[in-house]
């Protein structure tokens, strides 16, 4: 007997699917907007050098999935982060802030697949629906489809007809296995994740240059690419330039090739909207961003980087609402989190910002430091650097900067001798010196890279005094948020005054 089949006959009890998944749906979930998590696949081959499908499956259902209409579905980075999440459904769900979960199976039994996949019911660990399917492998792109419709049905999310939740099809299956190892390789993020991935993505096209997916993906690679770099946090816009110049061309130029060959699928969308973002075109990356989350309004990527556009240009109740949504699918990935973090605390709650950032220590302290010292807890916010890697600064700026928080809120009596502090330099606001806040902005702009994170800041009361420098009307004007605020509306604490200035408090 198949060792595969009789373990998904033993644990999954096949069923004939659609007619009693939709009975056996309670009630009172027909009243309440489902969240669905797909619980990480296993690999029944027995052979590891399998994971990745099993991996890649996971994360093809859960992206099927999203695109339904009524259905909230937990990202695939938050799933991957639960521990031991087969042994307690309940726990599972609760940890993940889902009421139903899709458990699986996955191999390669030579050209053919097989997926036992199971909905169950999070708060009893009920099954709704089950179903085992062994095809060719040519066929795996109408299981994906399958089971994914027969999933949204069985919790009241029809799809619509003639519209396909699987956007991921490919002729070649050596390809598409290729385009799942570099899902896989880029989950973590990170420049190293990033870099792995870029490498298979870029064959990936090689062989398919009209594959949307990958042209979307490694878009979307490219423009994040520069924010892990180490050159603009410690003030080295010139090398920045250098990799910006290598990378966001390219991000824009794939993510509109993604769009042109599928302009119904979110991720092209994205990509151009980080794209966009990067190169300071923020009416076009701010239409991109709308137009991927019209698409997929789960879209954990593009709600991410939409909410940051929008704290960036000083709209927080519409970030902090987008963020919200953004913790319920996607809570596991700490530069989520602590981007979130801020915005909370942009809003006033710095309280909570503070207990949300707490558990990142050792280690992933700037904007701990950051909100410390806004809040007058200047010993607390220099211990929090000190926590940080050494490695990501140049010798002795973590130290200086630390030193100068130490010293506050005495002003510094020479403002301009006080050594360059990169990213950190919020820490010059607590001495005195609200203009030299601004050197890392200028940076930004000469290394032509918008990070829209640290432009949040700029709307905390901690930095109105930098506001009302000279010096922050030309940064704003440089970093194209003038021109967005002409356009779209102005911020609270700006507004303008006559055609061509404005004034800020």
């Amino acid at each position: 007997m198949d060792r595969f089949s009789a373990a998904g006959r033993r644990w999954f009890g096949v069923l004939g699917a659609l007619a009693l998944a939709i009975g056996a749906l309670p009630a009172s979930a027909q009243t309440q907007r489902p969240t669905v998590a797909v619980l990480p696949f296993d690999n029944s081959s027995g052979d590891g050098a399998q994971n990745y499908f099993a991996e890649g499956m996971t994360d093809e259902i859960a992206a099927a999935l999203s695109g339904a209409r009524g259905l909230d579905v937990v990202a695939r980075s938050s799933s991957f982060r639960v521990k031991e999440p087969k042994r307690d459904l309940k726990a599972t769900g609760e940890q993940l802030h889902a009421r139903y979960l899709v458990r699986g199976e996955a191999r390669l039994v030579g050209d053919r697949v097989r997926l036992n996949l199971a909905l169950h019911q999070a708060s009893d660990g009920k099954q709704i629906w089950a179903e085992e399917y062994y095809a060719e492998s040519p066929n795996l792109f109408d299981i994906e489809e399958d089971a994914a419709e027969k999933i949204a049905a069985a919790l009241k999310a029809p799809v619509p007809a003639g519209e396909m939740l699987v956007r991921n099809r490919l002729d070649s299956f050596d390809v598409y296995l290729d385009f799942l190892r570099a899902k896989v390789a880029a989950r973590d993020r990170g420049a190293r994740p990033l870099a792995d991935a870029a490498v298979i993505l870029e064959k990936v096209l090689a062989r398919e240059p009209n594959y949307a997916p990958a042209a979307a993906m490694l878009g979307y690679d490219y423009a994040l690419t520069p924010l892990f770099s180490t050159s603009l946090r410690n003030g080295l816009p010139d090398e920045e330039r250098k990799v910006v110049e290598r990378t966001i061309p390219k991000a824009e130029e794939l993510a509109r090739r993604a769009i042109a060959r599928d302009p119904k699928g979110a991720d092209g969308f994205v990509a151009l909207g980080y794209a966009s973002m990067a190169q300071r075109k923020m009416i076009a990356a701010e239409d991109a961003f709308k137009q991927a989350l019209a698409l997929n309004p789960n879209q954990a990527d593009g709600l991410h980087g939409y909410s940051q556009f929008l704290a960036a240009m000083g709209k927080i109740k519409e970030s902090l609402r987008m963020r919200e949504h953004l913790e319920d699918i996607e809570q596991f990935i700490v530069n989520y989190t602590a981007d979130t973090a801020e915005i909370y605390w942009l809003d006033g709650d710095t309280t909570k910002a503070i207990q949300m950032l707490q558990p990142f220590r050792p280690g992933r302290t700037l904007e701990l430091a950051l909100i410390q010292a806004s809040a007058g807890r200047y010993k607390e916010s220099a211990a929090a650097l000190r926590e940080m890697p050494m490695t990501n600064y140049l010798p002795g700026m973590l130290e200086s900067a630390a030193k100068i928080l130490e010293s506050a809120p005495a002003k510094a009596a020479s403002p301009a001798t006080l050594p360059r502090l990169g990213n950190m330099s919020f820490a010059f606001m607590h001495v005195g010196a609200p203009e030299r806040v601004l050197e890392f902005y200028e940076d930004e702009v000469r290394g032509n890279y918008f990070q829209p994170i640290s432009s949040t800041w700029f709307w905390h009361p901690s930095y109105a005094a930098v506001r009302k420098t000279d010096r922050f009307k030309k940064v704003a004007q440089d970093l194209g948020l003038v021109a967005y605020w002409r356009a779209r509306g102005w911020p609270a604490q700006c507004r303008p005054q006559g055609a061509n200035d404005f004034i800020c408090t």
